[in-house]
């Protein structure tokens, strides 16, 4: 298993692989949002009347499938800038939904979303190391 783990580390590099952490988050999210639990609590019944729950589930997924495709990839910035994105977003939803009273708790979300935005924020910013895959340039055989 650590072997697996190491080859895929190598292959994506360390950005990526914070990539295919946030995209799992993601799909997980999406999946909560295209099923919700029969209790419907507070935070779902407050996004609910903002938009849809199925609209949510899309800006959800469709972060996550960029992330997904972009960790394979050097360019990977935009994938970034996504991911922070829609945890910001929900971090100010959250800190919305406390200011207007209608999520008790509503706390617990932004620090946690806040936290991941700044954690993906933070990654971001690192150089891939030189012997990383994804820095690897092809260079014809000699002759």
């Amino acid at each position: 298993m650590r072997r697996v783990a190491g080859g895929l580390r190598r292959r994506v590099g360390h950005r990526g692989a914070t990539l295919l952490f946030l995209a799992l988050v993601d799909f997980v999210y999406c999946y909560r949002l295209l099923y919700p639990a029969d209790d419907n609590g507070q935070w779902i019944r407050f996004l609910d009347g903002i938009l849809p729950l199925w609209v949510w589930a899309i800006l959800w997924g469709g972060v996550g499938l960029l992330c997904l495709l972009r960790s394979w990839r050097r360019r990977d910035s935009g994938a970034f800038a996504f991911a922070i994105g829609i945890k910001v977003l929900w971090a100010l939803l959250s800190l919305a939904s406390g200011l207007t009273g209608a999520v008790d708790q509503w706390y617990v979300n932004a620090v946690i979303f806040a936290g991941f935005a700044a954690f993906a924020g933070n990654t971001a910013t690192w150089p891939e190391p030189p012997h990383g895959w994804k820095e690897r340039a092809w260079t014809p055989p000699s002759s």
